[in-house]
């Protein structure tokens, strides 16, 4: 990768800023300064702006824990910020994007990455990736309702142009009366509030607990971490299985 590509994108300077500085002898590669405005980095290379380290990483994988009433787009709406305010210690918060995002109302893990071949094996239909789900309603949940979530629910799109549809089988776990831990391996719009509507109740909080085996830990809302080198392992399996 061209340097100045890569620094521009990590740094959110523009690319005419990130070539005065190598003009001006303020990056280093590997300690010795780059005054090459077409110099191209390796994944082993040591980029420095100033006296701070920029690495160099071709794929990234990181886990936010993101609270309520932050919106999953790189803007705000006007009324809720956005995650990348979360994430604002990270250099690669500008070139990852969001496997699966979470309603504005919804809240924890939220896996983000640069890696096209894996969000695209993740959220394939044809994988059946799981995501499980902590969920509390307003009224009572019914045995005979965990029976129909696990079975099927006719979803309504509430679109002229959509038909509604069948969810697939999920499994449910009951924690109380009015919570249950839900794992579905389909990612409509809206998919769990309109399930818990099919059983004419509503949700009051929603928690997503786990994509795949990848969860929070003690990740405390509103913050962020990178993969462990086990999970690493695991998105490895996924992409190898693409």
């Amino acid at each position: 990768m061209r340097l100045d590509k890569f620094v521009s994108n990590l740094w959110y300077w523009s690319r005419k800023e990130v070539l005065k500085a190598i003009r001006k002898w303020f990056i280093w590669v590997n300690n010795e300064i780059v005054y090459d405005t077409n110099f191209k980095i390796k994944f082993w290379d040591k980029v420095y702006v100033w006296d701070d380290e920029v690495e160099y990483k071709e794929f990234i994988y990181l886990i936010l824990n993101k609270p309520k009433w932050y919106v999953c787009s790189k803007k705000n709406d006007g009324w809720h910020p956005s995650y990348l305010e979360l994430l604002d210690d990270c250099p690669y918060a500008e070139i990852i994007n969001i496997v699966w995002r979470l309603d504005f109302d919804t809240s924890w893990i939220l896996l983000l990455t640069n890696d096209g071949e894996l969000t695209h094996n993740i959220i394939s239909p044809k994988k059946d990736t799981p995501k499980k789900y902590k969920l509390k309603t307003l009224s009572n949940i019914s045995d005979k309702d965990i029976e129909k979530l696990e079975k099927w629910v006719k979803i309504n799109t509430d679109s002229t142009w959509m038909p509604n549809y069948i969810t697939k089988k999920a499994i449910v776990e009951r924690i109380s009366e009015k919570e249950i831990y839900l794992t579905i391996t389909e990612w409509k719009f809206h998919q769990v509030k309109k399930m818990i509507k099919a059983i004419w109740n509503e949700l009051i909080d929603l928690k997503r607990l786990s994509i795949w085996n990848l969860e929070l830990w003690n990740l405390k809302e509103g913050t962020w971490r990178y993969l462990t080198d086990k999970e690493l392992e695991t998105i490895q399996k996924i992409k190898s299985e693409s």
